[in-house]
């Protein structure tokens, strides 16, 4: 057997310890050195106790030392017998010494097995014991005892062990009170701790964070929260030192180390989970001071508005009286009012905005009841038995009613209860968004009143400038005109034209004036144009006339001179006059020319524009054939006109004509110019519409066919094929890219023409900004698709090699992780039969755990290398999306997409499989390995408890061969003391045989006492043997005791692993009950000994009794014959010598066949003990398969009972539903039949008076007494039958009692109740209207829309309670909001009627529209869903019609039928939000089968709040984008709807969401690529260049490392070494343009032109990083963190005009590392290189040489050209060209310059 090195050294000591006491009973030996043997032995003997105790608490076996000691105890004692009659020996200690040891021995198993306190009373009461122990030990009786026997018998040896162990025994006990003290203290201050930790627990968890008193509470919460955090800092600290402490004491393995890690891990939970609820804290105070500051802010706006509304509503009067310089002041008043009106705007926007983000506190009060179900959010992980919510994951609220803690129902359905403090109610707030829209409509109305106000205005100020030209036209005489210049008079005629265009365009929509006003106007302007148009006619002959006038005071001389010429005079005048006449009908003709050519200044054409312009072309044509004639005939009248005026002699008269023919030739030549401009730009615009159409063709095409793919593939021969299609696409179109040169040609021509229109008229432009816009929106579209197919082979080319590396890695992870499972199935296969197979099978698991461990970087790469591809796809899917979402904004239509998979949806999948599969198998390793160590622990255990039941076996078995021997021995005794006894008798009797008496007496004598002397010496060993065995028991009852504790330590600690193990734990208690079984009839055995032991004890009394009597015979005998005994002493002697080994031959024997017999029963028991042990096995590997088969069948039922209760419960509230129907019918009906029983009454009463008045009155009753049950009112049998509802031959029967009212009424219900309307909507469960639009499962449009359906067609219905309600009734139960109030009580007026204080009785919907009480739209909707529902509604009579006899009843018109008939898509549908008519949808609803009510069914919408893309540099929502216009409307729907995912928008978006990327590195000639802080090190790149272009990274939101292809914060990059310590402070100020600056004065990060208004940057380094941000995809917002266009940032306050207007004149910001010029930007990424697989851009530079080893030889001591530079010998173009290697050292050196004077 191997022995230890511990066991060595004992065994050494043991074998030194015989040798001396060898030594010391070795024969001739002296007292004094037997003394010095026996207390070297002694010492020994110590030493192998030490050693043994030693081994006991390292945990060795220590049982071989222990009976190496007993055993030399044992000898020992013998030898000190067997020498006790030679007078050399030395005498063993006494009793005393012997009960001394054993109470020191029992006083020390008493400390040891001392239990230790889980409290601090218990540890208080048991310090107090202990010290009493401890005084009671220091007086002992059996100490003073002993120490008074070996001092009295002088064995020092003795003495000195007693002490020695009496020492060990304080020390001990000191050492106990010590440790209990230690406890005690430790466990005070981590119960304080605790305490502390739970009272500020208990705190926070019984806070309210509703909004009750919420102004109040807010500030103090957040100053006790700062409070709260300050000493949970100091409390950390006195925790970290208390851990300390409790570190040291389980170091030393302090006895009570498990009540210590108990308390430790107690307060360690304790601490954490405080910890957890200050997180929550922080967020409550976050959200809830959000949602105070919302609506006080909201609450301000609403009284600004108020206040601006009664400002603009009292301040702004006027009417037609009011003057123009009063209105001119309004104007200007209203124009200062409409910018305190604008500052609301962005007030009433940042609110809407904020509205949707706003939580809800409302539902934290239980006393507010909701009657849809509210979702609540968890702020924190928090774990409730085996149920687990993780932050993030939202539940369902069932009960609030307490407010530390709320009832749930958690993921999977799983019930809960939660502290409220983890959980949020999570946006949105309806509250907070019904009162952003309050103010957003108020807002909005404000503004309208405002636009009324100053149309009105401008209206007025336009009526009064147009009176003033009237009446000044109108004073206008002929003399007036005469004296004026034509320039001042056409200027007049000007101006009132001028001011009726701006009457007639502003009075359209104004308030002052009706059409009768708008005609008066024009007539008064058409009165004043016809005045002076008389005026300047008459003009010309009344300047003749007072020319005439003048001549006739001339002298009669000269009138007599020309009296011969009268005659001519007068024909010249005739001529004259037919010359006026014809030049003025040419000016006429010039004028309806002028007039015709006015029509084609602006040209509008139609969808056919080349067909127009021919049309056009043709009309000038003859126009311009017109001119050329007038332009004939012009010139025949200038030279007829010319003759006459060479005879005239009226000056006057000649100088007008020739002044109107020079009028008329200026005229017709502006005509001829203008129509030929005109001829030359309606050919050069068809040319451009011809030119446009043939590019458009072209450009749809190509557009549909960049369209058609929406993704990529996972196949990369797909990706490779359709790569090979987008270039050849690319080939096609630079072949075609003469036809958009020509266009662009032919536009430059239009225009060339168009600038060439002048004259007399007003240039005209003809629009052709329209058809320049058009050309330039098809370059556009033509550059895009020229960059779509660029930008999709750069992403291709990347994705490819990804996608290729991808599969092969994720196939080979797939198929090990198959081979491992089949391993790990194989190794929890296989049988264990035995320790050294659990030990192999535990190996076996430890390797394969291993390599399942070492495969997680592999499985993390692959993830990585998914992601990546996920990544690609996305980015792809992006770009696409943003294609074809920029195409339909740029066109305005929608394109048709499909339902998009996208493979990253694939890729996910895999990578989610694959991480469930490995942490699986993980899992199921990890599982195994612990199962397998508690395995081999338990079976450890078991064999230690074998081997102790084994040892006391052989020591029982022992002590039966002792008790066999005494038996033997004893029953010998007694044989002697028989025979001697019947000797004496003998000698009595026989005088004669006295000597043979007295010779046996003494014999006998001699022998019974030397029997009894034996017999004392073995009762001695046999007490000391029950002694020992009582000890070895109790101290194995004590490690009994212990293996329980420690057995009830682990079942606490490791229960749930236990409760998969029971049946084990089950087979592990039988065997542990078998074996206190066995230990007590060990016990029994004992104790039968004792008795035993007991009874001969008494018998050996008797015998000495006895022996006293016969020795005093003996000695009066003796005297006589004392010669004759000594005789025959000797010869009896010899005799029983002889008998007695006889004898002891004989039990020999008899003991040889005993013990046989014995060992092979116990050979057969040990095998017993094998089998069960193996039955054991098989029995726990049985049960351990039933117990996880149960597992699994168990977890199965959970699940169906969770589902089963579920069902149970909507089946149990369904009942209850019906209960309540139920009783409510049983209600109705009671209370029916007590009306019946009191109509019965009545008419028992009444019988015989109707009889006799019916045989009175034989006619048929009255028709207005029969009555019916209308829509909403009651109707008369007469009323139905005037309108055609009832028929005579039906009334007939009414009236003869044929047919009842009921009857009546089920035939004619469509027509007096309809077939209902839409009721409500279904989802999962039903719900009205009203619901569904608070909680945005309608839009709101659509459920007004319905809901005033339901109004217009008598009731609104609440589809809960199957009740059938008015506006007013509706609106007062909350079935609908308080805020439809008016809408639906217009509605509802088409079912009742319209008031019209002009007629009594209501009017119809129609009535109504020829009123213009309501528009026709409108009227038209309401009347087709009371078509849809049974007919036209009659609000008098209360029931639906028919449209024929609506029509005879005045309720509709043909033209209205009509356009009924036609079915218009009034309405709109919730799903495609697509016109729709009312009929269609009623098709679409499922009707409830216990109600019969008609229920929409619509689909889920999602929150465009909880939808997150990713950003540059943070997560952005979809509203967030959308209100910051990079989404779309339609897209934004699409993503609501689920149409669209967030990866397919994402691609889209990927310009705005990640850039296009800044310059990433550089790469210079054969060093390849390399970051740009490499290059300035190895001064590849000027330093000032590198610093720049850092900064533009940074400011564009990464520092980028293009070995790695990773994208870097400023601080990782610095971390990693991509950038050095030097850069890090300039870096991080330029990385603040993305992230945004801080300003203590503001909360929110600021923008860079924020911070350049505060003066935080400067000016030309915010252009310069607004520059590198607009080049990567925008101005980069820092709070959205997404990339706008200049004009969204301008809106957005990110920009303004001028900084605007700086970008786009791309200033030189940075430098040309080769030139060391100014460049822009944008110029540096032109030059860049795209690296395929990665997509980064790279900078081409060309290598230059290191200057510090360009050497040249320097007066004393070479120089390097760096020096040189720096001392100012070399000039830097000089310096430039070494470096890239245009100059050589010695050519440098040799130039004729004073450089080379210097060297």
């Amino acid at each position: 057997m191997a022995l230890s090195g511990s066991e060595l050294i004992c065994w050494f000591l043991f074998q030194k310890k015989k040798h001396h006491v060898a030594a010391s009973v070795s024969v001739g030996m002296k007292i004094g050195d037997a003394e010095r043997y026996m207390a070297m032995a002694k010492d020994t003997i110590e030493q192998l106790k030490s050693c043994a105790i030693d081994l006991r608490q390292m945990g060795q076996p220590n049982d071989n030392v222990l009976r190496g000691v007993h055993m030399a105890i044992t000898g020992t004692m013998q030898r000190r017998r067997s020498t006790r009659g030679s007078g050399g020996g030395w005498e063993e200690p006494g009793r005393s010494f012997q009960d001394a040891m054993g109470w020191i021995a029992q006083q020390k198993r008493l400390i040891e097995t001392a239990s230790w306190g889980d409290d601090q009373a218990a540890i208080e009461q048991q310090l107090n014991n202990h010290q009493k122990f401890h005084s009671s030990i220091q007086r002992s009786h059996e100490m003073d005892r002993a120490r008074d026997d070996l001092i009295k018998k002088g064995d020092k040896g003795n003495l000195h062990a007693l002490d020695q162990e009496w020492d060990s025994l304080q020390k001990m006990s000191f050492g106990r009170t010590q440790q209990l003290q230690e406890l005690q203290q430790i466990i005070q201050e981590m119960s304080k701790e605790i305490m502390w930790v739970n009272d500020r627990e208990e705190e926070e968890l019984m806070f309210d964070w509703g909004d009750k008193n919420i102004d109040q509470y807010i500030p103090k919460k957040q100053e006790s929260y700062s409070k709260l955090m300050s000493a949970l800092e100091v409390k950390e600290k006195d925790l970290n030192k208390l851990k300390a402490k409790v570190d040291t004491l389980l170091k030393n393995n302090h006895p009570a180390s498990d009540k210590i890690e108990a308390y430790r891990d107690t307060l360690q939970t304790q601490w954490s989970w405080l910890l957890q609820i200050t997180k929550c804290i922080d967020v409550h105070l976050k959200e809830n001071a959000a949602y105070n500051q919302f609506f006080k802010e909201a609450n301000e706006t609403y009284s600004n508005l108020q206040k601006e509304h009664e400002t603009v509503r009292k301040k702004f009067v006027c009417d037609k009286n009011t003057s123009l310089e009063d209105l001119l002041g309004v104007l200007r008043e209203l124009e200062m009012e409409k910018e305190k009106i604008m500052e609301n705007k962005r007030q009433v926007h940042h609110l809407v905005s904020r509205s949707k983000n706003i939580v809800r506190l409302k539902p934290r009060n239980p006393e507010e009841k909701s009657s849809s179900p509210i979702i609540v959010k968890a702020l924190c992980d928090f774990r409730q038995d085996q149920k687990v919510i993780l932050k993030g994951n939202e539940a369902i609220l069932k009960d609030n009613g307490q407010r530390s803690k709320w009832d749930i129902t958690g993921p999977g359905g799983l019930d809960m209860t939660v502290p409220s403090v983890c959980l949020i109610v999570p946006p949105p707030n309806p509250l907070s968004i019904s009162l952003a829209n309050k103010n957003e409509q108020y807002y909005e109305a404000i503004l309208s009143i405002w636009n009324q106000l100053f149309i009105n205005v401008k209206s007025l100020i336009a009526w009064q400038y147009c009176l003033l030209d009237i009446r000044h036209i109108n004073s206008l005489t002929i003399s007036m005109l005469s004296k004026m210049r034509p320039e001042e008079y056409r200027q007049i005629i000007k101006s009132l034209e001028t001011h009726f265009e701006e009457f007639k365009v502003s009075c359209s929509g104004s308030q002052m004036f009706a059409d009768e006003d708008k005609r008066t106007m024009e007539n008064q302007f058409n009165g004043a144009q016809s005045h002076y148009e008389q005026l300047v006619v008459q003009l010309p002959t009344y300047n003749q006339v007072i020319k005439k006038e003048v001549m006739k005071g001339t002298k009669t001389e000269q009138v007599k001179r020309k009296v011969l010429l009268s005659s001519s005079s007068a024909s010249s005048a005739s001529s004259s006059s037919r010359s006026l006449s014809e030049l003025h009908e040419l000016r006429l003709r010039l004028e309806a020319i002028e007039g015709t050519l006015s029509q084609h200044i602006h040209i509008c054409l139609g969808d056919n524009g080349v067909h127009d312009c021919g049309l056009k072309i043709t009309e000038l044509e003859s126009v311009q054939h017109d001119i050329d004639s007038m332009r004939e005939e012009y010139l025949r009248l200038r030279e007829r006109i010319l003759k006459e005026l060479e005879g005239m002699s009226d000056s006057d008269k000649a100088q007008f004509l020739r002044s109107e023919v020079g009028v008329i030739n200026q005229r017709l030549g502006s005509l001829e110019s203008c129509s030929s401009a005109y001829l030359h730009r309606l050919r050069a615009l068809r040319d451009l519409l011809e030119s446009v159409a043939r590019a458009e063709d072209i450009v749809k095409v190509h557009e549909a066919r960049l369209t058609e793919k929406e993704t990529t593939s996972l196949l990369p021969s797909e990706v490779e094929d359709y790569m090979l299609t987008l270039k050849n696409i690319k080939a096609e179109l630079d072949q075609k890219r003469d036809v958009l040169a020509s266009m662009e040609a032919e536009l430059d021509k239009a225009t060339h023409w168009n600038s060439q229109v002048g004259g007399p008229f007003h240039r005209c432009d003809m629009m052709l900004c329209k058809y320049g816009e058009h050309v330039g929106l098809l370059s556009d579209r033509w550059r895009r698709i020229n960059g779509q197919i660029d930008t999709r082979l750069l992403d291709l080319q990347s994705y490819h090699p990804q996608l290729e590396h991808y599969k092969q890695t994720s196939a080979s992870l797939f198929d090990w992780i198959d081979v491992t499972r089949k391993k790990q199935d194989t190794l929890q296969a296989t049988k264990i039969d035995s320790i050294q197979t659990l030990i192999d099978h535990i190996n076996n698991q430890k390797a394969l755990n291993s390599e399942i461990k070492s495969k997680r970087g592999t499985v993390e790469m692959v993830l990585k290398d998914n992601e990546a591809c996920v990544n690609s796809i996305k980015d792809y899917e992006t770009d696409l999306a943003s294609y074809t979402s920029g195409l339909e904004s740029l066109l305005n239509i929608p394109i048709k997409r499909t339902m998009l998979k996208s493979p990253s949806m694939d890729l996910n999948q895999e990578a989610t499989e694959l991480q469930t599969r490995y942490l699986e198998l993980l899992t199921l390793s990890g599982d195994y390995s612990k199962y397998l160590g508690e395995l081999h622990k338990n079976m450890e255990e078991l064999k230690i408890r074998n081997t102790r039941i084994d040892l006391l076996e052989e020591e029982l078995r022992l002590l039966r061969d002792g008790i066999g021997d005494r038996d033997a021995k004893n029953k010998s005794l007694e044989e002697a003391v028989a025979r001697y006894q019947l000797e004496l008798s003998q000698s009595q009797d026989t005088l004669l045989s006295i000597e043979e008496v007295k010779q046996n007496a003494a014999a006998q004598c001699s022998a019974t006492k030397e029997s009894l002397d034996s017999t004392h010496s073995q009762l001695s060993d046999l007490n000391d043997q029950v002694t020992r065995l009582n000890y070895l028991l109790e101290e194995e009852k004590r490690k009994r005791r212990l293996a329980e504790e420690r057995y009830t330590q682990q079942q606490e600690e490791y229960d749930s692993v236990l409760r998969k193990r029971q049946k084990e734990l089950e087979t592990v208690s039988w065997s542990k009950t078998e074996v206190e079984k066995s230990v007590a009839s060990k016990d029994h055995e004992i104790e039968q000994l004792r008795r035993q032991l007991a009874a001969e004890a008494a018998k050996n009394k008797e015998l000495q009794k006895e022996m006293s009597k016969t020795t005093v015979t003996m000695q009066s005998i003796q005297s006589q014959y004392n010669d004759i005994v000594m005789e025959r002493d000797a010869l009896m002697r010899k005799l029983q010598l002889l008998e007695k080994d006889k004898d002891r031959a004989q039990r020999l024997e008899e003991d040889l066949s005993h013990s046989k017999m014995t060992l092979e029963s116990e050979l057969r028991n040990k095998q017993h003990l094998l089998d069960d042990n193996e039955r054991m096995k098989r029995d726990l590997g049985y049960w351990k398969d039933q117990y996880d088969s149960k597992q699994g069948l168990i977890r199965q039922y959970d699940s169906d009972k969770d589902r089963l209760e579920r069902e149970k419960n909507s089946l149990k509230s369904e009942i209850e539903r019906l209960m309540r129907e139920l009783k409510e019918l049983e209600e109705k009906h009671k209370n029916r039949l007590v009306g019946l029983q009191k109509e019965l009454r009545e008419v028992t009463v009444h019988r015989q008076t109707m009889e006799t008045e019916l045989k009175k009155a034989r006619e048929p009753p009255a028709l207005d007494v029969v009555i019916f049950d209308g829509v909403r009112k009651t109707v008369t049998a007469d009323q139905l039958l005037d309108c055609g509802v009832l028929d005579k031959s039906t009334l007939s029967q009414l009236v003869k009692g044929q047919k009842t009212i009921p009857d009546v009424s089920a035939d004619k219900k469509i027509n007096l109740k309809g077939t209902g309307p839409i009721a409500g909507v279904v989802i999962e469960g039903k719900m009205s209207l009203s619901e569904a639009k608070k909680q945005m499962l309608l839009l709101e449009d659509i459920a007004d829309l319905l809901l005033e359906a339901q109004a217009a067609t008598g009731h609104i219905i609440d589809p809960r309670t199957n009740q059938k309600l008015t506006v007013e009734e509706a609106c007062v139960r909350g079935v609908v909001d308080i805020m439809d109030r008016d809408k639906l009580l217009a509605a509802e007026a088409a079912a009742v009627g319209y008031k019209d204080p002009s007629v009594a009785k209501p009017l119809s919907v129609f009535e109504a529209i020829k009123k213009g009480l309501i528009d026709e739209t409108t009227g038209l909707r309401l009347l087709q869903a009371q078509d849809s529902v049974g007919g036209i509604l009659d609000p008098n009579l209360s029931v639906f019609l028919p449209k024929d006899t609506a029509i005879k009843r005045k309720l509709l018109d043909q033209n209205l039928c009509q356009d009924l008939n036609q079915s218009p898509k009034c309405y709109l549908d919730p799903d495609t939000e697509n016109d729709v008519s009312y009929g269609a949808l009623k098709k679409r609803c499922k009707t409830e089968p216990h109600t019969g009510l008609l229920l929409l069914p619509i689909t889920e919408r999602l929150d465009p709040s909880k939808l997150v893309f990713d950003g540059v540099r943070k997560p952005v929502t979809a509203k967030q984008l959308a209100d910051c216009g990079v989404l779309d409307k339609p897209t934004l729907k699409d993503l609501e709807k689920g149409k669209k995912t967030v990866p397919e928008v994402s691609v889209d978006k990927n310009l705005n969401l990640k850039g296009t990327g800044p310059i990433a590195g550089v790469v210079v000639g054969s060093k390849g690529k390399m970051s740009l802080s490499e290059a300035k090190k190895q001064m590849l790149l000027p330093e000032e260049s590198a610093d720049l272009l850092l900064e533009a990274q940074a400011a564009t939101g990464h520092i980028i490392d293009p070995r790695t292809n990773q994208k870097l914060t400023v601080e990782e990059a610095f971390a990693r070494g991509v950038v050095d310590i030097l850069d890090r402070d300039r870096l991080l100020a330029a990385e603040a343009a993305a992230v945004g600056y801080q300003d203590p004065s503001t909360a929110k990060p600021l923008s860079v032109f924020e911070a350049m208004k505060k003066g935080l940057i400067d000016g030309t380094n915010g252009l310069r990083l607004l520059q590198a941000q607009e080049s990567v995809g925008g101005i980069l917002d820092p709070n959205l963190s997404v990339f706008l266009p200049k004009d969204t940032a301008i809106k957005r306050n990110l920009l303004d005009e001028n900084l605007s207007r700086a970008l786009n004149q791309s200033p030189k910001c940075y430098l040309d590392p080769d030139t060391e010029k100014d460049a822009s930007y944008g110029e540096l990424k032109k030059r860049c290189k795209t690296e395929p697989h990665t997509g980064l851009l790279l900078l081409p530079i060309t290598e230059k040489l290191d200057p510090s080893k360009l050497i040249f030889d320097g007066v004393r001591k070479p120089v390097s050209a760096k020096q040189l530079l720096d001392c100012g010998v070399l000039d830097k173009p000089t310096f430039n060209q070494l470096m890239k290697g245009e100059k050589t050292v010695p050519e440098v050196s040799t130039m004729p310059t004073d450089s080379a004077d210097l060297l």
